[in-house]
């Protein structure tokens, strides 16, 4: 196998570092030729080097104990059982080697324990392990078992260089003894020389094998040890191949696990940063309610959708399907993320001609996405533009119909002249109108009869539940688009996004403005009443849900003013006084850690505010942290000297104890 997997001909020495020609043609010829322990583990450690033989050695080991087995036969013609044959075991070893002795004692009647004495001259080898164990496989192989363990218990050894897993599963490493165990169930054979006649012997090395039977007359066969040795070896080339391509596929195996483990974490990493890129939930905006639902095929996806705040008057919101699945399709939607916050333009087509031209430059054609793009003025009306995308479904309440929306034009990322085929299309929201923006997956999915879900689908339940709110509505669709899915594996990525402007916006804007006048008037419990009012009708209104907290906060509830607080903070407005207000309500809760948090954000949102600073300062001296609170007041001493509050803090540092070692 040597000569084989180097491409060493077989007439030549493969060891010419180690041995002579004549040694090496002695070797081959002469199977009785006996060579020093050191010259035959030098040739084994280097054919080990470049291939596995632990197989090969532990079939060797059966094929010696089979070969020798007549000679441990009774002269006579009576026959022995295998529990003979073990006792009988250490003087084939004695004829093996000189260097190993073997001790053999019984466990129970099936149940034999193996232990190899080695002189203390002499180490012993990884190789004499798999060795010996074949042997004793070779005694299974003999007698027929069927239903048998061999096992390593102890070894001196700390390691053995093999990969072969059946030398035992929990080997005790650096013991004082070389210990195997055998047990078996079988009611085994019998074994005996053979004293048939020479017309039907042609070789000595014949035994009879008799099975145990109840029967008078026992049933009896002829088994010739080269056959048996043959048919061993033909079963050693097959495991030494098998054993090679198990090998390779567990190279393979472990590569591809660590591949998988590697893209896991990769595409963990990925999932977080799109999860970050895509809103969780869009507020409330000028009486229009957003909801959204996202089912990515895979970890991340190639839908996308966002909103893009111009200042008071216009919102925008986009819905994109990107090419393709996976992690390079996220990287499109990081993109267009990036690309649609710098390109707010007065009109959707100016918008995607910038990003068509900025895709074309950085994706190479690689990707394309098709989006539907609107802005949402003040006054409601909706401009919009779409590339490549589904159109909108639009629900007039006043009519309770849904109707699909104009539009049409190219992909983006693709065509340098695309912008020639965008258009800017016009509606008017009233009231209770609906507008309901999806990719492709949505309305293409199918059931397992290969029908799709479609748009008459969707336009029949977006009418059925014509009084329901947004979040009702889209859950509700989402809710039977699964049940029509349902038993079919998912095939693209699915995203609905609805909007609503509110039908009870009136009333909000009177009840918000009563809530205004009463917190103004610093009547925070009244105020209370209002903002509480109309956070139920518009629950995600960013401005009524930051005073509402103020509100809840400075008439005292702060348990409630908490709870507001970090639900308007979830939208990353990054408003300073929301962070400031909810330092003040965990301060005055004894959280005094949350405080700190909070108020360090609020002065990292905004440094020039000292307030949060003094708030610190505060903090720390009632925390007894002298250090801390004089860093807060040399910090504000370089910030603003003039500062008011600084010198009474600076004279109640001076009164606190300081702090221990």
């Amino acid at each position: 196998m040597y000569e084989r997997e180097n491409n060493l001909s077989i007439q030549t020495n493969p060891f010419p570092e180690i041995l002579d020609d004549t040694t090496y043609s002695r070797i081959l010829k002469d199977p009785n030729y006996w060579i020093s322990q050191t010259l035959e583990d030098k040739i084994i450690q280097q054919i080990s080097l470049s291939i596995d033989i632990s197989g090969i050695l532990y079939h060797v080991g059966t094929e010696a104990l089979i070969t020798n087995a007549y000679d441990l036969l009774p002269l006579d013609d009576s026959r022995i059982e295998l529990v003979e044959m073990i006792h009988r075991l250490p003087i084939l070893i004695g004829r093996l080697t000189r260097a190993v002795y073997l001790n053999v004692k019984p466990i129970s009647e099936n149940h034999f324990k193996f232990i190899f004495v080695y002189l203390p001259e002499y180490q012993e080898k990884w190789y004499d392990a798999v060795f010996f164990q074949g042997m004793l496989n070779g005694l299974a192989v003999l007698f027929e078992l069927k239903e048998f363990q061999i096992k390593m218990t102890k070894t001196k050894l700390f390691g053995i260089h093999v990969s072969h897993k059946e030398l035992g599963e929990e080997i005790q490493f650096g013991s004082d003894t070389n210990e195997y165990e055998m047990e078996w169930k079988d009611d085994v054979l019998y074994l005996s020389r053979s004293h048939l006649t020479k017309e039907n012997v042609s070789s000595r090395h014949r035994v009879m094998v008799t099975s145990r039977s109840e029967a008078e007359l026992e049933e009896m066969s002829i088994v010739d040890v080269r056959d048996v040795v043959g048919k061993s070896r033909e079963l050693a080339i097959e495991n030494r191949d098998l054993e090679a391509a198990v090998e390779v596929l567990k190279s393979f195996k472990q590569e591809l696990e660590k591949k998988q483990l590697s893209m896991a974490k990769d595409l963990r990493l990925a999932k977080n940063i799109q999860k970050g890129l895509i809103p969780e939930i869009i507020p409330d905006w000028n009486g229009i309610q957003f909801w959204t639902s996202f089912s990515p095929m895979q970890e991340v996806s190639g839908d996308y959708y966002d909103y893009f705040p111009y200042h008071s008057d216009k919102l925008g919101v986009a819905v994109c399907d990107v090419s393709g699945h996976g992690v390079p399709a996220a990287f499109i939607t990081a993109l267009s993320k990036m690309l649609f916050s710098n390109f707010k333009k007065p009109k959707p087509t100016e918008t995607f001609k910038l990003i068509n031209r900025e895709l074309l430059d950085l994706v190479k054609q690689q990707g394309y996405t098709t989006c539907v793009y609107l802005l949402i003025h003040s006054d409601y009306k909706v401009v919009y533009s779409i590339a490549g995308h589904p159109r909108p479904i639009l629900f007039r309440h006043k009519t309770g119909k849904a109707e699909i929306c104009m539009g049409e034009g190219t992909f983006l990322g693709m065509f340098p002249d695309a912008g020639d085929t965008y258009r800017d299309f016009h509606l008017q929201l009233e009231p209770g109108d609906k507008l309901f923006l999806y990719t492709d997956g949505l309305i293409e999915a199918e059931n397992d009869h290969g029908q799709a879900f479609g748009e008459s689908k969707l336009m029949k339940l977006i009418e059925e539940n014509a009084n329901s709110t947004i979040q009702e509505t889209v859950e509700l669709i989402m809710n039977h688009h699964r049940e029509f899915t349902m038993g079919t594996d998912p095939m693209d990525d699915i995203t609905l996004l609805g909007l609503q402007l509110s039908p009870k916006l009136e009333e909000f804007n009177v009840i918000k403005s009563d809530g205004d006048k009463a917190y103004q008037t610093k009547d925070y419990q009244a105020a209370v009443l209002s903002y509480e009012k109309a956070h139920q009708i518009l629950p995600r209104e960013l401005n009524t849900q930051l005073t509402y907290g103020k509100a809840l906060a400075y008439s005292g509830n702060f348990e409630k003013a908490i709870e507001m607080l970090e639900a308007y903070n979830k939208f990353k407005t990054n408003h300073f006084k929301s962070h400031s207000i909810l330092g003040y309500c965990y301060y005055r809760m004894e959280q005094y850690e949350k405080a700190e948090v909070e108020w360090k954000k609020a002065y990292s949102i905004n440094d020039s505010n000292l307030s949060n600073l003094y708030n610190l300062a505060q903090l720390y001296r009632k925390l007894n942290q002298k250090q801390k609170m004089k860093d807060v007041i040399d910090k504000m001493k370089h910030i603003e000297a003039s500062y008011l509050h600084i010198l009474p803090l600076e004279k109640k540092w001076e009164a606190l104890p300081n702090e221990s070692n």
